[in-house]
């Protein structure tokens, strides 16, 4: 008895985690569909619904949560069983599992719909913390969807995100650079036609107004610059100068360099900022770069 049960819960988590990464699929063509003509952008509307319930500045619409819900969340379940009900199909899978997937996906609809909307993967929190880093999707992770609805399409693993480069959004944001290096130059010129508001600096004199309104700080002047502390105390800055403003998303940290120091040190950061460490960064390249960071690198 214990054996087939954990053997039921076991098929039961494979298949549904399978299901979700081919919804994600279904996902990301809903949002490629909006920009496409009638009538292929019709069943976008669908979903559409959604990012109006949660919109783009993480604001809650309560109005529209019964829009939400029966435009977006009951498809939603419903193609979640279909797809359950097509792997069961095709790879011979017990009714059991399909009966407990079912189960699983029902009760998470009765929870969004008993919780106004506001389950596990949609908090009013903010400002909102660092995404995990690991394969499976938090809130964070979620609230980077709906603030960038072209990217972190994930419902509970990032697969479908790695392996398209959909974890960097650029378009529109504002980057500060610190150094004077090549490779600071080649960033720069990757970031712009990546569509990013870029501005260089050479070294770390930075005004507050500058740090605070920037999404992505990339410290490139090596962690020992001028006191040894340098990059503690531009992210430092950089932090207190975003909390006097109406961010809602973590400060996007690249540091180009590293050492024992500041490698001791940058953990105390971890949940107000992105930290990616990008020690190889000048031997892969610009492009390179920002293509393994499309992909949920942290360190390189």
């Amino acid at each position: 008895m214990p054996v087939s049960f954990l053997a039921l819960a076991a098929q039961t988590i494979v298949v549904a985690l399978a299901a979700s990464v081919l919804c994600d699929c279904i996902h990301a063509l809903l949002h490629l569909a909006q920009r496409a003509p009638a009538p292929l952008s019709w069943p976008s509307k669908l979903h559409r619904a959604h990012h109006r319930f949660l919109d783009e500045r993480l604001a809650f619409h309560p109005e529209r949560f019964w829009l939400n819900v029966l435009m977006h969340q009951v498809p939603e379940t419903v193609m979640r069983l279909v797809v359950v009900v097509a792997l069961a199909a095709a790879f011979d899978v017990s009714p059991d599992v399909v009966m407990a997937v079912a189960a699983v996906v029902g009760a998470e609809l009765a929870i969004v719909v008993a919780r106004r909307g506001h389950d596990a993967f949609h908090r009013d929190e903010r400002p909102v913390p660092p995404p995990r880093a690991g394969a499976f999707v938090d809130a964070a992770y979620h609230a980077h969807h709906h603030a960038f609805p072209d990217h972190f399409w994930g419902a509970h693993l990032q697969v479908l995100d790695r392996a398209f480069g959909r974890l960097l959004p650029l378009k529109g944001r504002d980057v500060v650079v610190v150094g004077g290096s090549r490779y600071c130059q080649a960033l720069v010129e990757a970031l712009s036609e990546a569509g990013a508001r870029v501005t260089r600096h050479a070294d770390d004199a930075v005004s507050d107004e500058a740090l605070g309104a920037c999404d992505v700080l990339v410290l490139g002047h090596g962690a020992h610059h001028r006191d040894g502390r340098a990059y503690e105390v531009l992210m430092t800055r950089a932090l207190q100068a975003r909390e006097a403003g109406a961010h809602l998303l973590p400060l996007d940290v690249w540091a180009v360099a590293d050492d024992e120091a500041w490698r001791a040190r940058r953990g105390a950061f971890a949940d107000r900022a992105i930290i990616r460490v990008l020690v190889r960064g000048p031997m892969l390249g610009a492009r390179a770069t920002l293509f393994w960071l499309s992909r949920g690198a942290r360190v390189l």
